[in-house]
């Protein structure tokens, strides 16, 4: 509210000036005049946020009062003194008297001004995304356009600071220079016919020419920006989701006589290059030293190579919640395109009403059936993003975000702090959480979402700093608070039948502190299986090539679950013997694979229809076999609580040995 008001305070003294400056010069105000005043005003205003932001480097966010204000008068000094220049008698510039705009040709300036306008804010913004968050797919630019809903508004902040105020600053003063050239003569007096065919000239070919060259570079330097080649995978189509695709529904799944808990920590952009060198990291320093020490009491880490390490980013699994659906259901968030209705009913995600990925089972919905009681907490709200509307469609989870902590009164109505409530919060929530879901007695998820480390810098606050890098710091002092809320769990009685599981959603977005970064060093998202038990065969769990979508069969086997297959989703079990997609068809392949569409994803997960579902299901319910028995006879440790997961669907289950023919007559069309 303070830097509103300070910017609008800005706008009122610029206009009081600019009006004390025409009485002096004894300009009689009317009606048009008055509107002349008020542009020129917003130009002056415009370009004072423009130096204050764009050249000084500072931000709207916290106005600091004198500069800016100093600023602000000292432009509208300058521009006073170039208005005073251009009016008086020694000037090359006349103005033409009588000299009015048709309809037509005003018509014409807005269309040109919209135009500049929009082709700056493309281009601007999309240096500022690679900037702010690194190189984006293009689905992920999709979906966050479609879910803004509860998000931070730092991000808000640097977008008007820059791309904003550039082409807002940019358009204006286009206008300015087309009405001073269009109201005034620029050469002399006497050269004025002349003067008139030029001015014929550069309105009907010049003008014109310069706009749609605008327009045609900010579409090409903005796709050069993205990535040719991504945009041009973008539009291929694929065909990889719809061969290695297995469906949880139809999917035998034989859990333990007793069930083990779940507790889930999504650590917010935790990856393994935080830890040092030594261990496979770029840092100096071990700042997940706490997190890295429980691996030496039978924590297991999944690598990519012998030391600390973890999964590969791919395209549909970047950002929060794409790294949610991906961990949980085993495949990639791909937002629809042209069309919004292709994820539901004709709603953004975060509204409730959409229908989410309907074609797709998450560990939320396994879980749910077999009657476990789910917590998801976040410090931010619930609605960014889309998570409340997954979570609450998959699953019975109990949503316990920033409203829900002020509906208890744990925190003031109006608190928001960073993303909402801090970490020390959501840890001291979880603890009261844990200990409510074990007293009753039935088996549990609780999964907690983490957000002092995302960027930009994180939320420092009174951590320690012992490095000289405030996001450093951050990360450090979370690998401390993750661990003693495992320390903590230790000790309680739940422990023993519970199995925990920290990973980081997805890469840090943080452009500053990756910059340094060796260029062929290979980023990946950190994880730790806690008091598993089972382990991996062979000690497969390094040297191992895997995306995040393979954490979802991994987790349900580190409950003690014994999976058909051992592969759900795009998914692979990584505690077995079996090869992931990545590792059977190369990291780039599957990146390229899954920048592209997918006709099968498009029908068969985001337009799935129930009724067309079970219409299949019935006229297949006489071929389907029961392979329960064998599914108990593998583990001694099951019980009978084994079977599909709902209805069995007509998306086939893809083995290794099956081809991509043999699939492909089997897809329902």
């Amino acid at each position: 509210m303070n830097t509103i008001l300070t910017i609008l305070s800005a706008f009122v003294i610029i206009l009081i000036i600019l009006r004390l400056s025409q009485k002096i010069s004894f300009i009689k105000i009317n009606k048009e005049k008055f509107l002349y005043s008020l542009g020129d005003t917003f130009f002056v205003w415009i370009s004072s946020l423009f130096v204050y932001t764009v050249i000084l480097g500072k931000t709207v966010e916290s106005v600091e009062l004198p500069i800016y204000f100093a600023i602000t008068v000292v432009i509208t000094l300058i521009f006073l003194g170039i208005t005073m220049f251009i009016q008086s008698e020694n000037s090359l510039v006349t103005k033409k008297e009588n000299r009015k705009k048709s309809k037509i040709q005003l018509f014409m300036l807005v269309f040109y001004s919209l135009v500049v306008f929009f082709s700056l804010l493309l281009y601007t913004s999309s240096i500022w995304l690679i900037n702010t968050f690194g190189p984006i797919s293009i689905e992920q630019l999709l979906y966050s356009m479609q879910t803004l809903g509860g998000t931070n508004t730092d991000q808000v902040y640097t977008f008007i600071d820059n791309p904003l105020i550039i082409s807002v600053f940019t358009t204006y003063l286009f206008i300015k220079v087309v009405l001073l050239l269009w109201n005034n003569t620029i050469l002399k007096k006497n050269e004025g016919r002349r003067v008139k065919r030029k001015q014929k000239k550069w309105t009907k070919l010049i003008l014109p020419t310069v706009v749609f060259s605008t327009f045609a570079a900010s579409i090409l330097l903005s796709v050069n920006t993205v990535g040719f080649a991504q945009v041009k995978l973008y539009f291929g189509q694929s065909s990889m989701i719809e061969t290695e695709f297995v469906d949880a529904k139809n999917t035998n799944l034989a859990f333990p006589e007793q069930k083990r808990n779940l507790i889930y920590i999504f650590a917010e952009s935790l990856e393994g290059s935080f830890t040092s060198e030594e261990l496979g990291g770029t840092q100096k320093n071990n700042l997940l030293q706490e997190l890295t020490d429980l691996t030496n009491e039978g924590a297991i880490n999944f690598s990519n190579s012998d030391k600390i390490g973890g999964a590969y980013q791919v395209p549909g699994t970047e950002y929060t919640a794409a790294g949610i659906v991906s961990q949980t259901s085993g495949m990639p968030l791909k937002a629809p395109t042209a069309d919004l209705n292709s994820f539901g009913q004709g709603d953004i995600y975060s509204d409730g009403k959409a229908r989410f990925l309907p074609g797709l089972t998450s560990i939320g919905e396994i879980l749910e059936e077999q009657g476990y009681n789910q917590t998801f907490i976040m410090g931010s709200p619930a609605i960014f993003g889309g998570r409340s509307t997954y979570l609450s469609q998959h699953g019975n989870y109990h949503l316990f975000d920033l409203q829900e902590a002020r509906n208890r009164e744990l925190i003031p109505q109006d608190y928001n702090h960073w993303w909402g409530f801090e970490d020390n919060k959501l840890f001291e929530y979880a603890k009261s959480e844990a200990l409510a879901l074990a007293d009753k007695g039935e088996p549990f998820n609780l999964t907690m979402l983490t957000s002092d480390t995302h960027f930009p810098d994180g939320l420092l606050d009174d951590k320690p700093t012992p490095y000289d890098n405030q996001y450093a710091n951050v990360i450090a002092y979370s690998s401390k608070q993750i661990t003693e809320f495992i320390r903590w769990c230790q000790q309680q009685p739940f422990y023993e039948n519970t199995t925990i599981v920290v990973s980081g959603d997805h890469l840090t977005m943080d452009q500053n502190f990756v910059k340094d970064f060796p260029e062929d060093y290979e980023r990946t998202i950190f994880n730790l299986y806690i008091n598993s038990p089972i382990q991996a065969e062979d000690n497969r769990s390094k040297n191992r090539e895997f995306g995040s979508f393979d954490l979802f069969p991994t987790t349900l086997a580190a409950l003690n679950v014994t999976i058909s297959g051992d592969r759900l989703g795009m998914g692979t079990n990584l505690f077995s013997d079996k090869s992931t997609v990545i590792e059977r068809q190369t990291l780039a392949s599957v990146r390229d694979e899954f920048t592209q569409r997918s006709e099968f994803y498009d029908k068969h997960i985001l337009n799935y229809d129930e009724k067309s579902y079970n219409s299949d299901d019935e006229s297949n319910d006489s071929s389907q076999t029961e392979t329960t028995s064998e599914a108990v006879v593998e583990s001694s440790t099951v019980s009978s609580t084994t079977g599909t997961i709902g209805t069995t669907p007509s998306i086939p289950v893809v083995t290794e040995e099956q081809t991509t023919d043999a699939v492909t007559e089997q897809v329902i069309e």
